[in-house]
C-alpha cells in the first residue's frame, strides 16, 4: 500500500521503533516497532496492547535522517506526516523522540507493507 493509505490506517503516536535497516542495494528500508495497538481504531480488546512488527519501505528513493548518527533506544514515534512531493512516490517524515534529543526520518517510498511478528505468550 501507499504511506499515506497507511498512515490514514494505522495510528503510530506513541509506538516504539526498535530497529532501522536500510538496504542502499535494494531500495528497501525496515522498521521494527512496536505498534501501539490499542490506539488502533481495530482494537480488540482481547487483543495485545502492544504488537511487534515490522514496516518494509519498498522502492526507496529518499532515506535521510536528522542527524545523521543516533542511537535507538525504543524511541518514541512523536510524529507522522506526509510531506509535499513533486514526481513519483511519496515522502513521510517520522519525529522520535531520541535518547539526547529528537530524530527525523525523512522517506520517499512507493509502497510499504506492515508485516506482523507473532510472539510466544
Amino acid at each position: 500500500m501507499k504511506p499515506s493509505e497507511f498512515i490514514k490506517a494505522h495510528n503510530l503516536f506513541d509506538s516504539l521503533l526498535e530497529e532501522l535497516e536500510y538496504d542502499e542495494v535494494n531500495k528497501q528500508l525496515k522498521i521494527m516497532l512496536e505498534l501501539c495497538q490499542w490506539k488502533q481504531s481495530y482494537y480488540l480488546e482481547t487483543e495485545t496492547e502492544m504488537q511487534l512488527g515490522i514496516l518494509i519501505f519498498s522502492n526507496v528513493i529518499i532515506y535521510k535522517t536528522e542527524p545523521e548518527l543516533f542511537n535507538l533506544d525504543s524511541s518514541e514515534i512523536l510524529e507522522v506526516d506526509v510531506l509535499p512531493f513533486a514526481g513519483d512516490g511519496e515522502s513521510i517524515k517520522i519525529v522520535l523522540n531520541g535518547l539526547d534529543d529528537v530524530i527525523v526520518l525523512y522517506i520517499h517510498s512507493n509502497e510499504v507493507e506492515w508485516i506482523e511478528i507473532k510472539t510466544r505468550e
